[in-house]
């Protein structure tokens, strides 16, 4: 414990001094990117009783805004605030934070940055599959969407991405480290893939994914396989084909927990213009046992800048 102490605190010191000796530079402007989306659906979904219920209702509305500025040659400071819209105020509180994280970019060497930030896990693995505005992902294994207390590194090599994230809460966990993430991403031509696993020290369950995106002529067609290694291993596979027609995107998709529940999913969405669009879509939770089978149907206005 006192030898990685002393390794943080030489850590820390050497940020220090590089930053004080670094030669200073004129003032630049800051740049502000801010983008959101408005979102809104009526859904009529059935419970786990076989009962069904309509309601209108906010459906992941956002804003937020990207922070760029530079530092020195090849090297720039980032940051960004994101929060979730309750268009509904249904809590008094119109505002969520979702993410708020801020880092250094050092160009080829990789980005550094710290506060709460999205899985890489989810975000690169799931990913493939998570296209739709209401249902679908359903089979998906993970541990979480955004977390707080995190760490991350990215650094693009041609094609290859890698990311890792840790979670140091200071509060509970195994030596220190709550969580750890990382992922491997490539990109090249019409073909996107990626591999990762996420570790949670608390609970002593592994995460284990890949999943790949392939834009063919006529569709594009996405794939998850995600793996919760516990004391009952939990796999799940998930899969989506795509083909848009002018303005208008047509998509499937089936999702399998192993032993478990299967998902059907389907759904349709057309855009007015590049930032306004509408979607309608239809998903049946096909459950084992004695559990009732379920049927829900969304549509939907979604307004994005």
């Amino acid at each position: 414990m006192i030898k990685k102490l002393i390794a943080i605190i030489i850590a820390v010191a050497i940020a220090v001094i590089v930053f004080l000796l670094w030669p200073s530079k004129p003032a630049e402007a800051t740049e502000l990117d801010f983008y959101g989306s408005l979102n809104y659906k009526l859904s009529n979904d059935e419970n786990s009783s076989g009962n069904s219920y309509m309601k209108a209702e906010n459906n992941g509305s956002k804003i937020g805004v990207n922070i760029n500025e530079n530092i020195a040659e090849g090297i720039s400071g980032f940051a960004t605030v994101e929060f979730g819209l309750d268009t509904d105020d249904s809590d008094n509180n119109p505002l969520d934070s979702r993410l708020a994280f801020a880092g250094l970019d050092f160009g080829s060497v990789g980005k550094l940055s710290a506060g709460r930030q999205a899985s890489p896990f989810t975000t690169n693995i799931s990913g493939h599959t998570d296209v739709f505005e209401v249902y679908g992902s359903g089979a998906d294994q993970s541990l979480f969407t955004r977390d707080t207390n995190t760490i991350a590194y990215s650094n693009t090599v041609g094609a290859l991405t890698l990311d890792g994230l840790v979670k140091v809460d200071g509060s509970t966990g195994k030596d220190g480290v709550d969580v750890q993430e990382g992922t491997v991403s490539f990109s090249e031509g019409m073909v996107s893939a990626s591999a990762g696993i996420s570790v949670d020290n608390v609970n002593d369950i592994n995460y284990y994914g890949a999943g790949a995106t392939v834009d063919l002529d006529f569709a594009k067609v996405g794939y998850t396989y995600t793996l919760k290694d516990a004391a009952t291993d939990v796999t799940g596979n998930e899969f989506v084909v795509s083909k848009t027609i002018d303005a208008t995107t047509f998509t499937g998709g089936y999702g399998k927990v192993e032993d478990s529940s299967a998902y059907y999913t389907a759904g349709v969405s057309h855009s007015f213009t590049e930032a306004l669009s509408s979607y309608a879509e239809f998903q049946r939770v096909d459950n084992t046992g004695a559990t009732i089978d379920t049927d829900s149907v969304s549509a939907g206005i979604k307004f994005a800048f």
